[in-house]
């Protein structure tokens, strides 16, 4: 192409009208002035947002802590008031209450064990026995059970204790039955009942184990001793209510140990007989026979007439017994 055609092809384009515009100007200022109120929204919203968001922050941070509450404190067991020292026989619990066929309680403390005894008349007088463990004893204590023993719940007035039984369908064990609660000082309290017949025994023996207060008690005893050697060491003491047996309302019985020797002290009405070990020395004072045998004087450093003499029989009447029987 010449010079001259090219000048001539310029000057008709710039002579030619242009084209309308593509891009409708009016309808892109009204969508970017939406795009722009929204993005204005969404930022004052986010801004509103994050304050907001700070604002809680901040009243949370500010707003005071509750104070943690304080770790439950269960309360101790109240301690067991001491045992007095002035008699040697001395209850852990007693009964409150005692169905029919029971005619007395007798007391035991020593060698064989502490209990209270619940008896009642006959050759197969019925027994309710009471005793207090330190600790919970082992399920089959007595090994009479033949390894089966088991545990039926049972609520013992606000406790919760147990049978024990060798069949859990038979709670109370055939007849001779076994009771368990804890005690309101930590320790465990059991009954033992058998040759006790009656309808509804279960609630009658829940009824019993209800009724018990735990306390060390000395237990009344029908003699007073104004001493006893220092060598003296409790062995046995048993206050019993056997008349079927014995022929007597009862007996008391006292058996200390002494460097080898035993001496044993009964107090029982007249008719009663003595026991222990050696020739008792006997005497008769205020409706009451009193003995003492020693098996080994020598060994206990007095006879059987010295320690005689520091005894003095009460009498029958059990409401003048003392609980403070030595000193």
């Amino acid at each position: 192409m010449t010079d001259h055609e090219l000048a001539t092809k310029l000057k008709e384009l710039a002579e030619t009208p242009a084209p309308p515009p593509r891009i409708d100007l009016d309808s892109a200022r009204r969508l970017g002035g939406r795009r722009r109120r929204v993005r204005t929204t969404a930022l004052v919203v986010g801004c509103a947002a994050v304050v907001t968001a700070g604002g809680l922050t901040a009243v949370s941070a500010m707003r005071p802590t509750p104070p943690i509450a304080p770790a439950v404190v269960l309360p101790k067991p109240p301690p067991v008031a001491p045992a007095p020292t002035d008699n040697p026989l001395v209850t852990k619990a007693s009964f409150g209450w005692l169905p029919e066929p029971i005619k007395g309680v007798e007391y035991g403390a020593g060698g064989h064990g502490d209990y209270a005894l619940a008896i009642g008349r006959g050759d197969m007088a019925p027994m309710i026995w009471l005793a207090v463990y330190d600790q919970e004893p082992a399920l089959d204590r007595r090994h009479d059970m033949g390894g089966r023993a088991v545990r039926v719940p049972v609520r013992v007035g606000d406790r919760d204790g147990y049978w024990v039984t060798a069949d859990a369908r038979d709670p109370l064990n055939q007849g001779n039955s076994y009771l368990r609660w804890p005690t309101a000082d930590g320790r465990w309290a059991e009954l033992n009942a058998y040759y006790l017949a009656l309808p509804d025994l279960q609630q009658v023996l829940l009824h019993v184990a209800g009724e018990v207060t735990f306390a060390n008690r000395a237990v009344p005893l029908p003699l007073h001793i104004s001493s006893l050697p220092a060598a003296f060491r409790v062995a046995d003491v048993e206050l019993w209510r056997r008349p079927d047996q014995d022929g007597v309302p009862w007996r008391a019985v006292l058996q200390y140990s002494s460097n080898g020797a035993l001496a044993t002290i009964t107090v029982t009405p007249p008719g009663g007989h003595a026991d222990g070990l050696g020739k008792p020395v006997c005497t008769t004072k205020n409706g009451l026979r009193a003995c003492v045998a020693i098996d080994k004087p020598q060994a206990a450093g007095i006879t059987s007439q010295e320690l005689l003499s520091r005894i003095t029989p009460i009498g029958p009447d059990e409401s003048k017994w003392t609980p403070h029987v030595i000193g």
